[in-house]
């Protein structure tokens, strides 16, 4: 007697509905990457059969997913068709919630944005409700912008400033957010807004930024650093996002910093490197070497940002020198550790002021010290647009495989 598995006549997959379904999502895939091109360019590309191809693609072109541009140069005989896919079919949308303000963009599905929005946050819009209410508005706005109907927006990818847990859609905890405990983030975007949406944590995405078209493209084994208003790390192994066990890999913000008093580790309060070197934590450097130098009550001073301070020590000024150095010695410690639990290839520098040239070359500077081989260290190529290019990336990925259903 025969052995084996045998799948009732109702539970077996159709072979050539199967095989149909295979060969658009190949054409498909081939007409994003070459296009605009012929159905013969198609054919040879994809090694299947003209009557194959042409069938796929009227089927491809039923569901609104391929535009006929007219007809290509000829070689000699009956000019081409040309077509391309139709990235204007759909439209996906990313937001970077952060700790004073939301940013956000809209993209076509070759990923091309077509508009942005931005907004601070007032003082009482920091609560997860307020912030979804204000997510929602720049979504509105951005299609306003646009003439694009909110129905063609198929996907949302939303970055938060804390640990998230991705598979669940729930923000554990944003120490920099006002009332941020166990969010149910995407399921509060979902009913606001009616899309179908992903939860990220906000420096993984701008890892997947930088990993899918900026500073870090290629890079298999990478760790971005993002310093803004808080410390956070993204973490790329083997071309992949670490979230570790519990979502928290990564949130090197908490780590201890050699030789300042040793301190639990609290979620509920911001952790000890993100305090001394986080933005506030270097403005008020800044303020004690102003109070010492009798230049305290000087506004022009007394006012600067971060970034603004180490300007300053790009010019040469000595007491934004210190508070530069001091930053560096901090941070360079802190990506010493990470190079030697991960042994990244790179550590990409992020996010208002880890992206500051300067910064960049003194840590640089002082990793080179070591016997280890230190890992390459380059600022971020998509500055503070990091976040929501790999939020779009997400959400690209996410409807990618659901166009032909």
């Amino acid at each position: 007697m025969a052995t084996g598995t045998f799948n009732p006549p109702e539970t077996q997959p159709s072979r050539p509905a199967h095989l149909r379904f295979a060969n658009c999502r190949t054409l498909l895939q081939l007409l994003r990457v070459h296009g605009p091109c012929s159905k013969a360019d198609l054919v040879r590309s994809s090694g299947l059969s003209a009557p194959t191809v042409s069938s796929a693609i009227a089927q491809i072109e039923a569901l609104g997913l391929v535009e006929t541009l007219g007809e290509g140069e000829s070689s000699g005989g009956r000019p081409p068709e040309l077509i391309q896919f139709k990235a204007s079919h759909g439209y996906v949308a990313a937001a970077d919630i952060g700790g004073t303000r939301l940013r956000m963009m809209l993209a076509d599905l070759n990923g091309t944005p077509v508009a942005h929005w931005s907004t601070q946050f007032a003082a009482d819009q920091k609560d997860p409700a307020s912030v979804c209410s204000v997510l929602d508005e720049g979504l509105r706005a951005m299609c306003q912008q646009t003439n694009i109907p909110t129905s063609k927006v198929l996907h949302l990818t939303a970055g938060a400033p804390g640990i998230t847990d991705v598979r669940a859609g729930i923000v554990r905890f944003a120490p920099n957010l006002t009332g941020w405990t166990e969010v149910p983030l995407r399921s509060m975007l979902r009913k606001q807004t009616g899309i179908e949406t992903i939860v990220e944590n906000d420096t993984n995405l701008a890892a997947v930024g930088e990993y899918r078209q900026g500073a870090a493209e290629g890079v298999e084994d990478f760790v971005f650093v993002a310093m803004g208003t808080g410390v956070g790390a993204g973490i790329f192994l083997r071309g992949s996002l670490h979230h570790g066990a519990r979502w928290s890999a990564g949130e090197i913000g908490y780590l201890g910093v050699p030789g300042a008093p040793r301190e639990p580790m609290e979620m509920h309060k911001t952790g000890q490197l993100e305090r001394m070197i986080g933005g506030a934590g270097i403005e008020l450097q800044w303020l004690e070497r102003l109070e010492r130098a009798g230049l305290r009550n000087e506004p022009e001073l007394a006012e600067l940002r971060a970034p603004q301070i180490f300007d300053l020590a790009q010019e040469g000024d000595l007491l934004a020198l210190e508070v530069l150095q001091y930053t560096a010695v901090i941070l360079a410690d802190a990506i010493a550790t990470l190079a030697l639990v991960f042994n990244p290839e790179l550590i990409v520098l992020g996010g208002g002021v880890g992206s500051h040239d300067r910064l960049c070359r003194e840590t640089d500077r002082l990793l080179r010290s070591a016997d280890f081989a230190p890992p390459r260290i380059r600022t971020s190529f998509l500055g503070t647009q990091a976040q929501l290019h790999g939020a779009i990336s997400l959400s690209l990925t996410a409807v990618e495989s659901k166009l032909l259903c």
